[in-house]
This record gives structure tokens, sequence and C-alpha cells, in this order.
């Protein structure tokens, strides 16, 4: 929606965030947040993406990855750890790139990568598949033209921090790594 409703404010689907507009009032703006105390942009920037392509790569990465962590740890558990990851993007950008105006729901997927792994440590399965996940993109972060590092190390950061989080208080609770022995609303049999 929020895709479809800067395009429409600029004037192109195409590349919605090319001209000020709604986009630019929602990215991460290291100085508006800082000196006209916009600080909802930490969270907003997460939702401008700069064409189909980035929108399409960001659903793609959050739909697939989130679908496991969202089966283990639950659906409010997610949307919670989605804004952090966002936040801890946003803030790495602020300290390290304060010069830029970003946006695009990376950093809430390199949120989900630390997460993977930590969900992997929990489970004691292999733990190479998500490293791998992450190394490749760390790669295409340094390599690719445009791209916020900073943001990406900052979501990885953050999911890294809550998947610590959930691993204590699972552990605290007795729980087990899937929800169907921490959710009452789970119609997984834990048997």
């Amino acid at each position: 929606m929020v895709y479809v409703v800067t395009g429409l404010d600029s004037g192109s689907l195409a590349r919605p965030a090319s001209a000020q507009g709604v986009a630019w009032d929602l990215m991460v703006d290291p100085h508006a947040i800082t000196a006209d105390g916009e600080w909802w942009r930490l969270l907003t920037g997460a939702f401008v993406h700069l064409d189909p392509g980035h929108l399409l790569m960001n659903m793609l990465l959050i739909g697939l990855i989130g679908r496991e962590l969202e089966r283990a740890y639950g659906t409010l558990t997610m949307v919670v750890s989605m804004v952090l990851c966002a936040v801890g993007g946003g803030l790495a950008v602020m300290w390290l790139q304060p010069d830029s105006l970003v946006g695009g729901a990376s950093t809430i997927g390199y949120g989900m990568f630390a997460m993977l792994v930590g969900l992997s440590l929990e489970r004691r399965t292999d733990v190479r598949a998500p490293l791998v996940l992450i190394v490749v993109n760390l790669l295409y972060s340094v390599t690719a033209g445009g791209v916020s590092l900073p943001g990406h190390l900052g979501g990885l950061a953050a999911g890294a921090l809550v998947a610590v989080v959930l691993t204590v208080v699972r552990r605290g609770r007795g729980g087990r790594s899937d929800r169907a022995t921490s959710s009452p609303w789970s119609s997984t049999d834990p048997r």
C-alpha cells in the first residue's frame, strides 16, 4: 500500500522516491530525525521502496524467511521483532551514514537472517545455510551501489539481539523451539 501511495504521490510507480513528496517524508533522514524530532522515520523508512525490484526482493526475502520464524515465535513476536529490526537499521544509518536518505525493508530482512541463525542454534540444527545467507547478502551490500551497508548491519545487529532475548526467554520458560509448546493458540499437537 505504501508503495502505491508513494508512487501515486510522485507520479511514478517505477521510481516513487525520485521526487520529493510522501516517500521522502517517510524515509530515514538522519538530519530530520535529530534536528526536527521526526523519530517515526526510524520505522517508516522500512515501508518506502525505490523501485518495483527493490520492493519485490525485500518482500520475497521477508516472506520466505518470515514464515519459518513466525511458525516458531508467533505473529505478535514477529511484528515486534520486525519493528525492532527496522529501528535498529535506522539507528545505524543515523550513526554511520548521517548524510543519507534511506528507505527499504532490507533492515528487517537482515534482522530475520540473524533470528534464523538464533533459531537454528536453539534447535541445534545446521546453521550453515543461514550463515551463508548473511555472508552472500553482506557481500552484495558491499559491492552493489546505492545500498545502505549501515542499515543492513543495524538490522542484522538488532535481529541478533532479538534472537538472544528470545532464546533466553524461551529457555527460562523451559520451552522448545517450536510454537506448539509456547502458544495456547497453536493448532499443532505438541506430542
